[in-house]
């Protein structure tokens, strides 16, 4: 096994095992993707902003996303077993921001949301924001917890939008967008 040398490294942290302090400081500089999540369940709407998501396979085309069990749209998103996952572009970063702060049903005040038209698929009925660049209809094939947190695995039914070209970024804390390096 080769080890690889990078630029000078500071000197490592140590913490006691189990504390998951250093993990938290560490793994904030790591960006991702904003998803917009949000289900509904038995009349009520549910929605989220979630960095988490991972894509699995593409046969069949299915992703990952996990969730805190104490999320205030968990309950909802085990029990209807479907999701809508909304890219959002890094301009509609003060929506996203908006939907991040505001308590349960205010999420919906921010944007133009719409309901999916699809009676014959089991994402029939699901929430999305109008402002995505892209909007993934999903259904949960499996779920399992493990620490804090769920993971549900689910299989796109359908998608609207484009490719995202300006996702909206989330790392350290704080939004952003992607920058180029020049070669």
């Amino acid at each position: 096994m080769t080890s690889i040398q990078t630029a000078a490294q500071p000197a490592a942290q140590m913490l006691p095992d189990g504390t998951a302090d250093l993990f938290r400081q560490l793994w904030r500089g790591v960006g991702a993707t904003v998803a917009l999540i949000a289900t509904e369940h038995e009349g009520a709407r549910h929605a989220m902003l979630a960095t988490a998501v991972t894509s699995v396979s593409m046969a069949p085309p299915s992703l990952l996303v996990c969730v805190n069990r104490d999320a205030s749209a968990f309950a909802a998103l085990e029990a209807r077993g479907a999701f809508s996952l909304g890219i959002l572009p890094a301009a509609q970063h003060g929506t996203g921001a908006a939907i991040a702060r505001a308590p349960g049903a205010e999420r919906f005040d921010h944007g133009t949301w719409q309901t999916l038209d699809a009676p014959e698929r089991r994402s029939h009925g699901l929430p999305w924001l109008a402002e995505t660049e892209a909007t993934l209809f999903c259904t949960v094939d499996t779920h399992f917890d493990h620490g804090t947190h769920c993971l549900f695995i689910a299989t796109i039914e359908t998608a609207i939008g484009a490719a995202p070209q300006d996702p909206l970024l989330y790392q350290s804390g704080r939004f952003g967008r992607f920058a180029e390096i020049a070669s």
